[in-house]
């Protein structure tokens, strides 16, 4: 019995002696060079690494060797880069990773300072210098860069035994340095629209802060921030001149151009009715109510799909653009578009907005007007009843009031107004790489 015991006890502590050697064989052959490759980029230029920590196992997967080299006060010089906004490119290995802007030589003053993915949607506020930060992290499901810890250099450690097999798990670091010389690009949604369309205006590359102006003789045109830069919508009313309109934008400081083509459109004609005599008083109400609202501040963009027709019953009586004709003459051309309705049937709103207008006019009856963003807006005119309040919210399809025996429509960007048809289909500038 005591020689098995002994016999034992030598088996054991050769395989610890020999368990010893293989782990000390295999921490000195684990050298920086079992790392993950270092293969992060900024605006297609590779990237040094500036400090590091990692966690290298060991034969078997039980125990860790730590890595670590300190960051330097060195910068990386990556000189100047011709994009308005530089691509962060990865290593195929990256779990997570964290990015810091700044104006180089402002401080601790952070443009950007966040998740990676996060990135995509910042802007950068002008050409010029900036200081960057880029930490690359390989985790393993289940640890944090918090319970990853601070090992010190050439430590063993235990493995977290979160992934089988074991894989390296820490950072890398990189502090580089670079200049923007971007400009601004202009991309319309088509450069050819019939009369009553629109056209989309994306305002992108170095846009800076500050909203863009833009000039055409097609109608006050606001922008809206987009994940790009900068959007507007551009109308061509149903009497827009047919040919090319000049579209000057002054964007971070310089003015581009370009030109957007209108074609014209064969609206035809209807039978129409006078406007009975308004009220004393309502052409001046109207005035201020209503025309106040065209040069209203743009709110965000707030649609987000095809537009619902405000009733789902009707007979249109007068279209969006034609030649009213009264008493057999030929008259102005409509505005808007006139329902014959179902009384009583619910009034819906077109699509999310936030009402400007819900009252009683002397020349419009019950109106209800509704922010679509963008200076996008819906006037309703006529209605039987009104059922939503000034300042209210309202989703697409919500039910603003009730409709008399007809119902009276108008879609205008600013003070002007467009086809209501196309935004029931989803088609033309306003649904175009919507956001």
């Amino acid at each position: 019995m005591r020689r098995v015991l002994l016999w034992l006890l030598g088996v054991a502590l050769g395989t610890a002696v020999l368990l010893g050697a293989v782990m000390a064989a295999s921490y000195s052959f684990t050298t920086s060079g079992s790392l993950p490759a270092s293969e992060a980029q900024f605006g297609g230029a590779a990237l040094t690494v500036n400090g590091s920590r990692w966690r290298v196992p060991l034969v078997g997967g039980l125990l860790d060797k730590a890595f670590y080299s300190p960051s330097t006060l060195s910068v990386e010089k990556l000189g100047t880069l011709y994009e308005a906004h530089p691509e962060v490119t990865l290593p195929p290995w990256a779990t997570y990773a964290t990015l810091r802007i700044t104006a180089d030589g402002m401080g601790d003053a952070a443009y950007f300072d966040g998740p990676v993915e996060d990135y995509a949607g910042f802007l950068y506020p002008a050409n010029g210098e900036y200081k960057a930060e880029l930490t690359v992290w390989r985790l393993p499901a289940g640890m944090t860069d918090v319970s990853f810890g601070a090992p010190a250099d050439g430590a063993v450690l235990g493995s977290s035994g979160l992934e089988r097999p074991a894989k390296a798990a820490g950072y890398y670091r990189y502090a580089f340095r670079f200049t923007i010389q971007a400009s601004a690009e202009l991309t319309l949604s088509a450069q050819r629209i019939e009369q009553g369309g629109v056209a989309a205006l994306e305002i992108g590359g170095m846009v800076g802060n500050e909203t863009p102006a833009v000039e055409t003789d097609l109608g006050s045109v606001q922008c809206v921030r987009s994940p790009a830069g900068w959007r507007c919508y551009i109308p061509a009313a149903y009497n827009a001149s047919a040919g090319s309109h000049d579209i000057a934008v002054t964007v971070n400081g310089e003015t581009l151009s370009l030109s957007l083509v209108v074609t014209a459109k064969a609206f035809g004609e209807a039978e129409a009715q006078p406007d009975p005599p308004a009220p004393d008083g309502a052409a001046e109400e109207f005035r201020n109510v209503i025309w106040s609202l065209y040069e209203a501040p743009a709110r965000e963009k707030m649609w987000h799909r095809a537009f619902l027709c405000p009733v789902e019953t009707y007979t249109v009586l007068l279209d969006y653009g034609q030649t009213k004709v009264m008493g057999g003459a030929r008259a102005s051309q409509s505005n808007s578009t006139l329902l014959y309705t179902i009384p009583g049937d619910p009034v819906r709103a077109p699509a999310d907005g936030v009402v400007a207008v819900a009252q009683n006019l002397g020349l419009t009856g019950h109106t209800v007007v509704i922010d679509h963003g963008c200076g996008l807006r819906s006037y309703l005119y006529g209605l039987g009843s009104i059922h939503v309040q000034p300042g209210q919210t309202v989703a697409r399809g919500d039910a603003v009031g009730q409709v008399g025996e007809t119902l009276t429509m108008d879609f205008k960007l600013g003070s002007k107004s467009i086809s209501p048809w196309p935004l029931f289909q989803t088609s033309g500038g306003l649904f175009w790489q919507e956001f």
